[in-house]
């Protein structure tokens, strides 16, 4: 793919991520965000210190400094979140009203279907915002492609268990970092539980599943083109 290609597949990536969080937070459904590195890049994971050849007197004095670090980052989160409160504070009441709003539409409301709902209409119900999710995901290749109504209800069908996995999959990485968090915070550290969080947490990568969930909604797609627009999609995306 030439440089040209390159930059219309990433232009379009990034239009489709931020498209699809917009329609999510409109519709109460899971949002898209950009991503956010959770573990710096000059952080050695454990793995990395053994392949340094470090002692495990060595692993765990590295651990135990950083678990200092990780309650000094607490609090200056903490004294971080107090001083957003209170910058806030002067706007509160209409910022009250605006979250309750929407929270009466979206977070109550689905409470309230989840309170009623049997599981398989809990299911069609997630499945129909997912397929939203789609179409709007598909409006950045609609007029590029010249796809039809028909053709876009029909691939956005075919998209929605990408949709359903990856978001399935970002709330799993949110639990991830949230224990790791939590065993380096811990009085008694235990390394291989540390170890074994990292190797999670690297693998639930925010950047990785931007790219994985785009290659595969691309994937999908294609089974829905006609053969006049398979050279169009060549352009953004050769057939591998």
């Amino acid at each position: 793919m030439g440089k040209h290609g390159r930059s219309v597949v990433a232009i379009l990536a990034v239009v489709a991520w931020v498209a699809a969080g917009q329609q999510a937070c409109a519709q109460g459904g899971p949002s898209y965000s950009w991503p956010q590195p959770y573990q710096q890049s000059d952080e050695l994971t454990i793995e990395q210190q053994r392949k340094l050849g470090l002692s495990d007197e060595q692993i765990l004095k590295i651990a135990e400094k950083r678990r200092d670090l990780e309650k000094e980052r607490a609090k200056l989160a903490a004294q971080l979140k107090a001083a957003q409160e209170a910058a806030a504070a002067a706007n509160a009441q209409v910022a009250r009203l605006r979250q309750e709003t929407q929270d009466l539409l979206s977070v109550k409301l689905e409470k309230a279907y989840e309170s009623v709902m049997s599981e398989a209409q809990l299911k069609a119900w997630k499945e129909s915002r997912y397929l939203d999710q789609a179409k709007q995901w598909l409006q950045t290749y609609k007029y590029y492609l010249k796809l039809s109504d028909a053709q876009v209800e029909d691939i956005a069908a075919m998209l929605v268990p990408v949709f359903d996995k990856y978001a399935r999959m970002e709330a799993e990485a949110g639990d991830a970092r949230e224990r790791l968090a939590e065993l380096r915070r811990a009085e008694k550290l235990d390394v291989g539980a540390i170890e074994k969080a990292e190797k999670e947490v690297a693998g639930f990568s925010a950047q990785t599943l931007l790219t994985q969930r785009q290659e595969e909604l691309m994937d999908k797609m294609r089974a829905g083109l006609l053969p006049d627009q398979f050279e169009k999609f060549d352009r953004l995306r050769p057939r591998r």
